[in-house]
């Protein structure tokens, strides 16, 4: 990048663009005069599309958020630059909602410099650097993120800035946090390395590949679904990847399996299909769909019901796939199953997809009876449903005309955001989501 000197800075920057970072969220601060000189730098050298593209943002959430929603949108992480003690803290409800929300997201944090005597470039000089000390700065999100560190020196930022990717990146993706104080990312180190961390060296780094069932368990869950009176598929999420919706379609058409949303956090399946048997949030009773259920596929799901009031039958026999089974950052958390199998949703379903073919046994008049019952129980939802898109008499907008009004304004290929809170039910019933129409929580 021209002739400027190679700064951690720099090497930190040109690590993320590397690893497919396109924009870098920013609420600058003291503490990133490092990384305002090398964007200077690279602007005068005509090098600037070597870094991420610099956003400024007026506040920290602001950032996040918007980092989230990008990476959201397009399947690459981004990255957020804070500053030090306040900048982490203003992130607030941001971190939870990247974190819950499995996105792939790289923070990078300043701390005070950590020399007061004018040893090192980038040394105190000013009365604030004394009060953003913390003991520990990075136990404020700790508890939200995949992987907390602190860079120490420049020699290893750009691994370090492409481990905390690769780990973000991974399945169940989520958000990182690195730190580095200001001497360290004003330090001067050597150019470039080649091999495992140098330029064009992504492939180092790629995320972990997808893992798929055991061949035993891919078996035990084919057989259960082939021997089911009634089986049913619950997921919130597992929209995230679109590649995972088609074949669970495809599951779901083969052996008449209805599927139910709970909690939804993404476009799952689509809402018009006739084995798409309704949502589910705070139920205060019991769904009769998941009661009905004699094998329950919980695919993709954080809380597929809320056992104090709805829960599948006693006999009910249940499987749990998920890139993270057992919720290991939730404190307390069980859904009793048969088997829990850690795996990649698609490929876990196309998996049972096949196993359902070689065994047979699924175009008889049993399976096709069935799946004239699921699409009867799901014209009756709509039509309750479209019932109560009928404006009254009196002029009032309830909350079921209006979603119903702006689901016909917006079209299939809108992407929607919902933070509708007690009215997440009615949103979701009335907008009815399905493919081309895309909706994040």
């Amino acid at each position: 990048m021209g002739k400027a000197p190679c700064t951690t800075s720099r090497a930190m920057l040109e690590a993320m663009r590397e690893a497919g970072v396109r924009y870098l969220f920013a609420n600058l601060g003291s503490d990133h005069t490092g990384i305002v000189e090398t964007y200077a730098q690279a602007r005068r050298d005509g090098c600037a599309d070597a870094l991420p593209e610099l956003v400024i943002c007026p506040h920290e959430f602001v950032a996040l958020s918007a980092a989230q929603g990008y990476a959201q949108v397009s399947g690459e992480a981004q990255a957020v630059l804070v500053h030090v003690d306040c900048g982490t803290q203003n992130l607030g409800g941001a971190v939870h909602n990247a974190a819950r929300g499995r996105v792939p997201v790289l923070i990078v944090a300043g701390l005070p410099p950590v020399t007061q005597e004018g040893e090192l470039p980038g040394t105190r000089n000013e009365f604030i650097h004394w009060l953003q000390d913390t003991a520990d700065q990075a136990g404020i999100v700790r508890g939200y993120v995949k992987y907390a560190h602190e860079i120490r020196t420049g020699r290893n930022a750009r691994q370090l800035i492409h481990r905390a990717l690769q780990i973000a990146r991974s399945e169940p993706p989520g958000p990182a946090y690195l730190v580095a104080a200001r001497e360290v990312m004003e330090e001067t180190v050597p150019a470039p390395p080649r091999g495992p961390g140098g330029p064009d060296q992504r492939q180092w780094w790629s995320p972990v590949a997808p893992i798929g069932l055991a061949p035993q368990v891919a078996d035990e869950i084919a057989a259960a679904v082939t021997g089911a009176a009634n089986p049913l598929v619950v997921t919130s999420y597992l929209g995230r990847d679109t590649a995972a919706v088609a074949a669970l379609t495809e599951l779901c058409e083969l052996a008449a399996v209805g599927v139910l949303e709970s909690v939804p956090m993404r476009m799952n399946f689509p809402a018009g299909h006739p084995l798409h048997l309704g949502y589910q949030w705070n139920t205060a009773g019991q769904n009769p769909v998941l009661a009905d259920a004699d094998v329950v596929l919980v695919v993709g799901s954080d809380v597929p019901w809320i056992p104090a009031t709805n829960r599948p039958a006693p006999g009910a026999r249940v499987y749990v796939i998920d890139a993270d089974p057992i919720k290991e950052q939730m404190m307390l958390w069980h859904v009793p199953a048969a088997r829990y199998a850690r795996a990649d949703l698609a490929t876990a379903l196309r998996q049972v997809t096949a196993r359902l073919r070689e065994r047979g046994g699924l175009a008889g008049p049993e399976v096709a009876a069935r799946a004239e019952r699921l699409a009867a129980v799901h014209r009756a939802q709509r039509a309750t449903w479209a019932a109560r898109e009928r404006p009254p008499g009196d002029g009032t907008i309830t909350a079921e005309y209006l979603v119903a009004c702006v689901r016909d304004a917006i079209g299939p290929d809108a992407l929607v955001l919902t933070e509708a809170i007690t009215n997440y039910q009615v949103v979701c019933e009335h907008l009815q989501p399905s493919p081309g129409c895309r909706r994040s929580r």
